[in-house]
């Protein structure tokens, strides 16, 4: 692969590789080296935990077989759209909503295209990453911004429990929105089923992975300490599945830890500092939403986070700040990158609909944390 395709294919990890490096000839080395490096470390080796399960459990065709599960039973097209947006929304509760949608959003084409349901195909995708967003509202390992602001709960002094219930009233009216535009499709009889069986490979290995999930689970919710599961879960796949390190992607470890050494960078500036001081002292949610429009979601978190102490307002600002813009999100950037693999694309009319739904999303969800958070 060429240097230019390389770029192309991850400009992400490119960019944010050149922020990290802009910054390092700005802030002193001095400086640099203050940084809290154990805080990025924590957060890299938990992703790392959950991109192995996830790959270990794809590579055993797991979920393949849920989405069967799923689909054996539709009789209608709006039923199909339905379990095909559903998919994604409790997928990313557990894998994240980067992993839910690069499983579904290729199942869904695959599957609309077979039940000559192309038309629908944009509304599907485009609401299965809103789907995939709200899910992954609900947990600390459901997208990567969760997960760096939950590692900090002895920082800010909350738990699990104050987790969910600050969110749970943004998710509620996340999946009311998502669930009444998917109601809004066109329903018709179905005439399709999937006819081929898909087996689970090696039921053996998916327990010990599965086992392995839960040791993930009890060890984000700070049970066990983070460095002690990795080990034996980066063990387990080396005797289990060696080859799966292959099918990580570990650009996202990389981006994470580029990124913080560029916000670490940004907040050592003085000018940038008291910028950021203000804006958050101004309104925190609000900053990172409209932050996130333009820096997509987790570079915004890493921003952002050093300059509040409200955690709450910067986790769900972030989380509302993944709907908007198309790279306000990496499950957005996602999405638009599988479906314009399809030859009869048109970004013309997949960023309509997206904007559309989107941009109701931001209204909805805003007014949605004054009243309730």
């Amino acid at each position: 692969m060429d240097i230019i395709s390389f770029v192309k294919k991850d400009y992400l990890l490119m960019i944010s590789a050149a922020l990290a490096f802009i910054s390092l000839l700005i802030v002193p080395f001095d400086t640099v080296l203050t940084y809290d490096y154990m805080r990025i470390v924590e957060t890299i080796c938990t992703l790392l935990m959950f991109l192995l399960i996830v790959a270990g459990l794809k590579e055993c065709n797991v979920l393949n077989k849920l989405a069967q599960k799923m689909l054996s039973d539709v009789k209608s097209t709006r039923m199909l759209c339905i379990a095909l947006i559903l998919m994604p929304f409790f997928c990313a509760m557990l894998f994240s909503n980067d992993v839910a949608l690069l499983t579904f959003v290729p199942l869904a084409i695959a599957i609309l295209s077979m039940a000559d349901m192309k038309r629908a195909t944009i509304g599907v995708l485009v609401l299965q990453t809103v789907a995939a967003n709200v899910g992954s509202f609900l947990t600390p390992f459901g997208n990567p911004h969760n997960l760096y602001i939950f590692n900090l709960k002895d920082a800010y002094g909350f738990t699990l429990w104050d987790y969910e219930m600050v969110l749970i009233p943004i998710v509620a009216m996340g999946t009311v929105m998502f669930l009444a535009m998917t109601l809004m499709m066109r329903n018709k009889p179905l005439k399709f089923g999937m006819d081929q069986e898909i087996n689970i490979k090696n039921k053996t290995t998916v327990f010990i992975i599965l086992a392995l999930f839960i040791l993930a689970i009890i060890t984000v919710i700070d049970f066990i300490p983070f460095y002690v599961t990795v080990l034996i879960i980066i063990v387990a796949f080396l005797i289990m599945m060696p080859g799966i390190f292959k099918k990580v992607n570990y650009s996202i470890l990389l981006i994470f830890f580029f990124l913080f050494v560029f916000a670490s960078g940004l907040t050592n500036m003085e000018y940038v500092h008291s910028l950021l001081t203000g804006l958050m002292d101004w309104d925190p949610m609000l900053t990172t939403v409209i932050t996130s429009q333009f820096t997509s979601n987790v570079p915004s978190t890493i921003l952002l986070q050093p300059f509040t102490d409200d955690w709450a307002a910067v986790l769900i600002g972030a989380d509302i700040g993944g709907f908007g813009t198309p790279i306000a999100s990496m499950a957005s950037i996602i999405t638009l990158k599988l479906y314009l693999q399809e030859k009869d694309s048109s970004v013309r009319n997949y960023l309509k609909v997206f904007l559309i739904v989107n941009i109701t999303m931001l209204a909805v969800l805003i007014p949605t944390y004054y009243i309730f958070v």
